[in-house]
């Protein structure tokens, strides 16, 4: 039986219904024990945000938190957008590789993606992600990486995890007919004293290099 994934969805400044419901969905269909503990919004006061994160986190012990909207570019000094910087003050540990998969992902459809400030990490034992706003760009963000947040709540809750990166790249050496990758070797030094277009398999020697010089020398 899977445990339990106790899961806070906030949207920031609104209230999103399609957004939430094609989250919920989306969870329910591929992160077993999702139970959604808490589901709110909250306007787009950075320290309103920051203190009902930490609540959710250190408090409730929820496991995962996901937030919606908040995440686009806004002018520097005002209220807008704020999810990012209110999330990055409660964090512990960044995880980084979460909204660069998105935003890769996301991008492939359209470069507005990588305009989306988006960040990920760890506060205690629970797992933060920041979503971009809307139903269609939220779930497409959540779809990229939502197979990597069952292992990283496993990390977090120091469970076991079913597969390590090593490991993984493990399987995939040896489903690859057998064949072990060759060791990397570096480029082969071209040599003066070869045909035009051609190049030595061997590496320059020094003194055959300076004799080739001298000889172009005397031809001139």
């Amino acid at each position: 039986m899977a445990a339990t994934i106790k899961t806070g969805v906030l949207c920031i400044p609104t209230y999103d219904e399609q957004a939430v419901q094609a989250v919920r969905r989306l969870l329910h269909a591929r992160l077993r024990g999702v139970v959604i503990w808490a589901d709110r919004h909250i306007a787009g006061q950075r320290y309103w945000v920051e203190e009902l994160l930490r609540r959710w986190c250190d408090e409730e012990e929820l496991d995962l938190i996901l937030t919606i909207g908040g995440t686009a570019p806004a002018p520097g000094p005002s209220a807008l957008e704020i999810t990012p910087e209110a999330t990055a003050a409660v964090l512990e540990r960044p995880l980084p590789g979460l909204p660069e998969a998105m935003r890769s992902a996301v991008g492939k459809k359209t470069p507005l993606a990588f305009l989306d400030r988006s960040v990920a990490g760890v506060r205690g034992r629970t797992v933060i992600l920041n979503l971009p706003a809307g139903a269609h760009a939220a779930s497409l963000a959540l779809e990229a990486v939502v197979d990597l947040l069952g292992a990283a709540l496993a990390y977090v809750r120091q469970e076991p995890v079913s597969l390590t990166l090593e490991e993984a790249l493990a399987s995939l050496s040896s489903s690859d007919d057998g064949e072990e990758d060759e060791p990397m070797q570096p480029p082969s030094t071209p040599s003066p004293t070869a045909g035009a277009g051609k190049r030595s398999g061997r590496s320059l020697d020094p003194e055959e290099f300076a004799e080739f010089l001298r000889r172009r020398s005397q031809e001139r």
